[in-house]
C-alpha cells in the first residue's frame, strides 16, 4: 500500500491513524513510502516475515481486550529473545510510531542497557521512522546528541514518550507512569541488561488503561528478569518469540555461515548470537 500524498488533511489523516488502532500491519504499511522512488525505502516493499508476525498478533491482542476507554484491561506484554541484525530497533521504531498515531495521550518509557545505545541505536531508529512518517508534523522529537531523549504531541506534552537509563538508582523515573483512558508502555531494548528493579518498578504502569510491555534482547543470561520472562517462571505471562537470525532476510547468511564452522552450531557464541 502506498504512502499517502504528504498534503492530505488532517482530519483525513486522523480517521486513517483510527481505522489502525487495533492494525499495527496496517499502521506501517500506510505510514511509510514503501517502494517509492527516492525514497530510504525504495527498494524495501513492508517488514520482514517475523516484523509482520509480531505485528498481526500484536492487532489480535489488542482485539482481543477490546479496551473501552476507561475499564482497565490485563496488560500486553512481549518477550522477544534474538540473534543480531535481525531488525529489533525497527520493530520497536514502528511500535512507538504505532502507539503514539492512534492512541492519543498515550506515553510510554523507553530504555537500553547504556545511555549512548539509547541515543544512538533506539533513538537513532526512532527518529529515522519518525522523519519517514506521515504524522511528523503531529510530534515533536528530541534525539539530538545532547539534551533528553523524548517524544511528545506540539499541542500536549504529556502525549508521547521518553528515554531513560536503566541504572537501578534511575528507577524512579520508571515509576508513576499511568494512564488510566489510554495506553502506558514500556519498550525494553537489550532486555537481558536490564535489572531486575527496573522490571518490578514498571509492573505499577500496568494496572490501569490499556498497558502494553515490549522486551528485545540477545539471551546472554541464564539469569534474571528477561530469562525469567523467556524461560522462566514468569513465562506464561508474556507472548514469546525466539528469532534466529538465519531465518530473517535481511541478515548476512554468509557470516553466519563462517561463524557456525568457527564456534560450531551449539556453542554458546552461536546460541546467544545467531540462533536467539
Amino acid at each position: 500500500m502506498n504512502q499517502l500524498n504528504k498534503k492530505t488533511g488532517d482530519l483525513d489523516l486522523a480517521d486513517l491513524m483510527a481505522e489502525c488502532y487495533a492494525d499495527p500491519l496496517k499502521h506501517v504499511m500506510v505510514s511509510y513510502p514503501w517502494n517509492q522512488k527516492g525514497t530510504p525505502l525504495a527498494d524495501r516493499s513492508g517488514p520482514d516475515k517475523w516484523q509482520r508476525d509480531f505485528l498481526i498478533e500484536l492487532g489480535d491482542e489488542i482485539k482481543k481486550r477490546n479496551f473501552n476507554g476507561h475499564s482497565a484491561v490485563m496488560p500486553i506484554q512481549f518477550s522477544t529473545a534474538s540473534g543480531h541484525g535481525i531488525g529489533k530497533s525497527c520493530l520497536s521504531a514502528w511500535l512507538i510510531i504505532f502507539i503514539r498515531d492512534t492512541r492519543p495521550h498515550s506515553f510510554g518509557t523507553i530504555t537500553a542497557t547504556t545511555a549512548e545505545q539509547l541515543r544512538s541505536r533506539t533513538f537513532g531508529e526512532l527518529s529515522k521512522w519518525h522523519n519517514l512518517s506521515l504524522t511528523q508534523h503531529w510530534f515533536q522529537l528530541n534525539a539530538g546528541s545532547a539534551g533528553s531523549l523524548n517524544m511528545f504531541h506540539k499541542s500536549d506534552r504529556t502525549w508521547g514518550c521518553s528515554g531513560q537509563t536503566c541504572q537501578e538508582n534511575n528507577s524512579e523515573a520508571f515509576a508513576g507512569q499511568h494512564r488510566d483512558t489510554s495506553t502506558s508502555y514500556y519498550l525494553f531494548d537489550e532486555a537481558s541488561g536490564v535489572p531486575d528493579s527496573i522490571y518490578n518498578v514498571r509492573a505499577g504502569g500496568l494496572s490501569d488503561g490499556e498497558p502494553m510491555t515490549f522486551d528485545f534482547g540477545n539471551p546472554t543470561k541464564n539469569s534474571g528478569r528477561f530469562y525469567e520472562n523467556m524461560e522462566g517462571k514468569f513465562r506464561h505471562r508474556y507472548i514469546r518469540r525466539s528469532i534466529d537470525s538465519r531465518d530473517v532476510e535481511i541478515t548476512n547468511k554468509e557470516l553466519f555461515k563462517e561463524w557456525e564452522n568457527d564456534f560450531g552450531v551449539d556453542s554458546d557464541f552461536f546460541k546467544v548470537r545467531v540462533r536467539g
